[in-house]
């Protein structure tokens, strides 16, 4: 008996040019995902954003066919090329049933590679872009009317968190379009508190202040290291571990310097945050923007208390004042006076991260955001194949 598309096993395309930190993780997970329930993944990827979190990935995942397009992340001339090299790839390697696009790049990619095609096209922005508070007027304008006219490409547009999902709706963008598949996570496994910190040079009596994430703008790790300066003054065993690495960086290391905390500070690189979790007494993150950090997440799973910002998912993550704190995004003084009284409380950071982990519970998060992401998929291809009888 011949399966209908709504039955056969999925033929799904990812789309991406961000391949590095939650996005990298977020396209490996649903491949492996895939796979595992009987379905055939491949991706589009573009190697110059490449971390090694994405490159051990594709090395592990061998029966999904990896296909390696030059992308660059800022509009340009540029994208002329990309676009006809998927077209060409799709063509080639397809029939796919579903074309998946991630951040605002791969999701251009994606939908125009959907022109002409019979396959559902699904957009997952990972903190769409006009969130950014940094983004001038005109760009705002820009990228928002870019979204809405890509929008009508789309079959379903997937926010990572309630907030992106309202920011989406309110760029004018069909309700009916969107569909909220939060983020999520494995319950935490790892190393043993003692054996975290003797990995990471920590005495058993240091603070351990943790950072993962991309060295960015996005990220505010400037204001992280000019909230840590006051603390490391005041208490010379705080150590701030951070984890990541990106453009921002060498300035990171610069004003680590001028303010005098440097040596209290330990720089990981882009390495694998899992195992090191257990080290921390805090996990502090004052992004910018997020459409829901996967960092976060990690933390509160391992039992960690959070200092984060009021931005995408965040307050889905962690409960304000009792698994966490959540000051304004971009207001350096409050992340400071936060960070200041937390860190001067080692039985209150315990205690949220005992709540922390709690909230956590031992609920598979990342199999959840699979099963929903597939489903959808299947729902998509259930209502196309309605149509046609």
């Amino acid at each position: 008996m011949t399966l209908s598309r709504a039955e056969a096993p999925i033929r799904i395309l990812h789309v991406v040019e961000a391949t590095s930190t939650g996005v990298a993780r977020h396209v490996l997970d649903l491949s492996e995902g895939a796979l595992r329930a009987g379905h055939t993944p491949a991706v589009i990827y573009s190697p110059s954003r490449e971390d090694n979190l994405f490159r051990a990935g594709r090395a592990r995942l061998k029966d999904v066919r990896f296909h390696a397009v030059p992308m660059r992340r800022v509009p340009g001339p540029w994208d002329i090329p990309a676009t006809l090299q998927v077209r060409r790839l799709v063509a080639r390697t397809g029939p796919y049933d579903v074309i998946h696009g991630h951040s605002s790049k791969g999701g251009m990619l994606a939908r125009l590679a959907g022109i002409g095609n019979d396959s559902a096209v699904v957009y997952t922005p990972h903190a769409i872009s006009t969130q950014d508070p940094m983004l001038g007027r005109t760009k705002r304008l820009v990228f928002g009317a870019g979204e809405k006219a890509l929008a009508r490409l789309t079959d379903r547009i997937i926010a990572v968190s309630s907030d992106e999902g309202e920011h989406i709706v309110g760029l004018g963008i069909p309700r009916a379009k969107l569909v909220v598949i939060p983020n999520g996570v494995a319950p935490a496994a790892g190393p043993a508190r003692a054996e975290a910190r003797a990995a990471l040079g920590l005495a058993e009596d240091a603070l351990a202040i943790g950072f993962v994430g991309r060295l960015s703008r996005q990220k505010a790790i400037d204001v992280l290291i000019a909230a840590f300066a006051p603390v490391a003054k005041a208490n010379a065993k705080a150590r701030l571990v951070v984890i990541g690495e990106g453009e921002e960086g060498a300035v990171a290391r610069r004003q680590a310097e001028r303010l005098g905390c440097a040596r209290q500070m330990i720089w990981l690189g882009a390495v694998d945050a899992l195992p090191r979790y257990p080290a921390f007494d805090l996990f502090a993150q004052p992004s910018r923007y997020e459409g829901f950090s996967y960092a976060v997440l990690e933390a509160a799973s391992h039992g960690i208390a959070v200092l984060t910002t009021d931005v995408g998912g965040s307050r889905e993550a962690i409960t304000d004042g009792v698994s966490g704190q959540i000051v304004p995004p971009d207001a350096p003084e409050s992340f400071a006076a936060a960070l200041a009284t937390l860190t001067a409380d080692p039985q209150r950071l315990a205690a949220m991260g005992r709540a922390a982990r709690a909230e956590a519970g031992a609920v598979d998060g990342r199999q959840r955001m699979i099963d929903d992401t597939l489903a959808l998929y299947r729902r998509l291809l259930t209502s196309r194949s309605d149509v046609r009888k």
